[in-house]
């Protein structure tokens, strides 16, 4: 007989595979997803620049992204528990008589499972991953295991410090802190490292490439992979990569240890009761949170709200809509900007360290990359979840008035997140003042363009429950909506200097088309019932 664990895993694999076939837009959107990893896979070759770069540089990225990816994961997961289990779980696994610790076991493989799944993004990196650094598909398999290993290593991390700490918020707050002190004596570390370097920059000197390079090697030797997990995860990638064994093997043990260490921590730290107690919460929360998605209710309260001042005082009619989001930012995030924001823009930044030397197209290729990841970023804004609250339909004020007001902020926080990006990404590059104010002005146009590419998305299908069928409208109207803008911007840069012709032209094709569609969508508030709200 087999396994019920086993006979588990392999029936909620098989009902997923009927899911998808049986769904059109999934398989769609699944083959939509093979044929942009095949593109990327067979351009490879045209984006290579002749001579490989070392891979000690590569070394240094995963070490920083690692380590970014590690601490998010770790932070968000401490102050609450790891949802390892689904209620279904719950449901079928906790009444049954079966060892808690092959139950726990088990949470922990489909707990691995997720953290694999998570690094599917990285397949479509293949493509400069093999033109600049010389990666083969086996070692981009090999990257994308360093990923989820330090995923893994952070989820469960971040459990057997709840499952220690639960209930004594100072012994929380005490890990926590410890975490922060490792991080900065990490910082500290890098800095020493880099130390001369450095010095001669703020002497005047003009050699920021040495800095790089000494950071680059402190990221890329031992020193700097003796952080925790995301240190080794990079090292032992590395050693594969460069066919030093013995690094590889070193820090495998390390993280076997840490691994063994948790498990331990948590099978012996743990009440069998108040787990219980609180996998069951966790795992109601998170049904919660799935079923409020598919009823079309995104609005997510954060745990911890700066209140400070209450209360509108400026506004009146729909430009209280306006006032109310400034407040709700002033709350929650850093600067109107949200978080997914400011990761997004220090991914940006770090980049451009290693697309400096593109020759002359440096700054167009680091604005192609922020335009794409910012198409995320304004899909997953707040003008969906806005959509949901009565109050919209009920001002008074005629609809496109509110529709501009409710746009504003996220217009604005676009504006200042292209300053924030493109002023670093200059310097770096050494790009000219203008072209950076060109690449300012054409992400704001771009901003604009996704901001009504959203709202055109909310006019046509309102709250369907296709939410794949969705994404693809949208991925295909900003397809059609930016190809004016595209094609004007060409054929202008070979009339105007630099890339003045291509700045200037998709500016002039994304306002007037991102105008149009919002004038053509701007009943959207007037009833609640054009969005099936």
């Amino acid at each position: 007989m087999k396994s019920p664990l086993v006979y588990l895993t392999l029936k909620k694999l098989k009902n997923q595979i009927k899911e998808l076939v049986k769904s059109p837009a999934k398989l769609i959107y699944a083959l939509l997803l093979i044929g942009i990893f095949a593109l990327s896979a067979f351009s490879a070759d045209e984006i290579g620049s002749g001579e490989l770069r070392s891979l000690s540089e590569l070394m240094a990225i995963l070490t920083v992204f690692y380590t970014f990816m590690f601490l998010l994961v770790f932070l968000n997961g401490s102050s609450t528990n790891t949802p390892m289990f689904s209620l279904s779980d719950v449901t079928l696994l906790f009444p049954a008589p079966l060892s808690s610790n092959k139950i726990l076991f088990y949470g922990l493989l489909r707990q691995l499972g997720i953290s694999l799944l998570l690094g599917f993004f990285l397949l479509f990196q293949y493509s400069w991953l093999n033109g600049v650094y010389g990666v083969t598909y086996g070692g981009l398999l090999l990257i994308i295991a360093g990923y989820a290993m330090t995923l893994f290593l952070a989820q469960l991390f971040a459990m057997a410090v709840y499952t220690r700490t639960s209930g004594n918020d100072r012994a929380a707050r005490a890990v926590r802190l410890s975490v922060y002190g490792a991080v900065i004596l990490y910082v500290l570390a890098a800095v020493f490292a880099c130390r001369e370097p450095l010095i001669a920059l703020l002497n005047g000197g003009k050699d920021y490439f040495a800095a790089l390079d000494t950071a680059v090697h402190f990221f890329s030797t031992l020193p700097g992979l003796l952080f925790p997990v995301s240190g080794w995860a990079a090292g032992i990638v590395g050693g594969v990569l460069t066919g030093d064994s013995l690094l590889s093997i070193l820090l495998a043990a390390a993280a076997m240890v840490f691994l063994a260490l948790l498990i331990l921590l948590i099978l012996r730290g743990r009440d069998k009761y108040n787990y219980y107690e609180d996998v069951l919460q966790t795992a109601e929360t998170a049904q919660s949170a799935i079923t409020a998605k598919k009823e079309g209710n995104l609005e997510v309260v954060p745990k911890h709200v700066r209140v400070g001042k209450i209360g509108l005082n400026r506004g009146w009619g729909a430009s209280a809509i306006y006032r109310k989001h400034t407040i709700e930012n002033r709350r929650s995030g850093v600067f109107f900007l949200s978080t997914m924001s400011l990761i997004f823009a220090v991914c940006i930044i770090v980049a451009s360290f290693f697309m400096r030397d593109l020759e002359d197209g440096t700054i167009v290729g680091i604005f192609a990359m922020a335009t794409y990841m910012q198409l995320f970023s304004v899909a997953l804004g707040r003008f969906n979840r806005e959509l949901t609250k009565p109050y919209l339909y009920l001002i008074p004020e005629p609809p496109l008035k509110k529709l501009l007001y409710a746009l504003k902020e996220s217009l604005i926080s676009d504006a200042l997140e292209a300053v924030i990006i493109f002023v670093p990404v200059g310097f770096i590059v050494q790009a000219a003042p203008f072209d950076v104010i060109l690449c300012i002005a054409a992400r704001i146009t771009f901003a604009l363009l996704f901001t009504a590419g959203n709202v055109l998305v909310e006019r046509v299908f309102g709250t369907v429950s296709s939410k794949t069928l969705i994404i693809l409208f949208y991925f295909f109207a900003l397809l059609l909506m930016a190809v004016p803008g595209i094609i004007f911007g060409v054929v202008l840069l070979s009339v105007l200097p630099g890339f003045l012709g291509l700045f200037v032209g998709m500016a002039a094709g994304n306002i007037p088309i991102a105008l149009l569609v919002l004038f053509l969508c701007r009943n959207l508030l007037q009833y609640a019932e054009l969005n099936n709200r």
